[in-house]
């Protein structure tokens, strides 16, 4: 690498070299989800990043299911789940109640308001997901989703 510089004294990204990286999967996997979270949030207009937004989706489509069966579906461990919950439960969007006969078990279900503003993300990422189907296209992005779970059976 020649070492030349931008006007503010930084180098650029595209200078940089990479080549052990340029074949590493989880290299351009943690790069696409950085961009997808950033994307999301700027769309969505606030700091709800795509994780948040799956937990929501998971919520609605299973209502009254169990905090550990929700971290499970989401690909998260409980120890990630219950900062969410909480944050979701003290902005009035999700409502968790004891299952009987389990002591240390929560159903957890969206209110009226984590409805809306599940609907509202929703449109969000119509939004983005049009423009990376513009991008890929339909077949390609169709494949992309395929690739990943296969990627998610494999690791």
């Amino acid at each position: 690498m020649s070492g030349a510089k931008l006007k503010n004294g930084r180098q650029s990204a595209s200078e940089m070299e990479m080549t052990s990286l340029d074949g590493i999967v989880g290299f351009h996997m943690r790069k696409a989800t950085l961009r997808a979270q950033s994307s999301f949030a700027t769309a969505a207009g606030k700091k709800l990043m795509t994780g948040q937004y799956s937990v929501m989706a998971i919520i609605h489509e299973n209502p009254g299911r169990t905090q550990s069966a929700i971290a499970e579906a989401a690909g998260l461990d409980r120890s990630s789940l219950v900062p969410i919950l909480n944050k979701f439960e003290k902005d009035g969007l999700i409502l968790r109640a004891a299952v009987a006969g389990d002591k240390r078990a929560y159903a957890v279900r969206l209110t009226e308001k984590g409805e809306a503003e599940l609907e509202a993300l929703e449109e969000k990422v119509k939004e983005i997901e049009a423009k990376v189907i513009a991008g890929l296209g339909a077949e390609d992005h169709a494949r992309l989703i395929e690739l990943l779970k296969k990627f998610h059976d494999i690791i």
